[in-house]
């Protein structure tokens, strides 16, 4: 069985997808850039973890959301329930080509309400 894990290279991407590989589970990461965001972290902790990652460029997608974001704006203007549709949907396609089973998020409930 095969996982693919949003993966930041932050705690809770990180600590998500230790507690999948400790079920015996591959898992594979995928970490997103943008004008905003680099893969800098994610590359340095799926090496720590050893994890295979793919970096996904998202900028021309992110850019037209933000200018019209479909479910409006989160805390400090970015919109991120739209960015995480956007993310969660290029996870999808990224999991029929590898064979994963699911998708891991490392989101803690309740902690970014307008994001989840």
């Amino acid at each position: 069985m095969k996982a693919l894990s949003l993966f930041s290279g932050g705690l809770d991407s990180i600590l998500s997808t230790k507690l999948i590989q400790h079920q015996g589970i591959d898992v594979e990461g995928i970490c997103f850039i943008s004008p905003f965001f680099t893969a800098e972290r994610g590359i340095k902790a799926a090496r720590d973890i050893n994890i295979h990652l793919h970096i996904m460029n998202i900028s021309k997608e992110l850019l037209i959301l933000i200018k019209s974001p479909t479910y409006g704006f989160g805390k400090g203007a970015n919109p991120c329930i739209d960015c995480h549709i956007l993310m969660i949907k290029k996870a999808g396609s990224l999991m029929k080509k590898i064979g994963a089973s699911f998708l891991i998020t490392g989101e803690v409930l309740g902690e970014r309400p307008k994001s989840q």
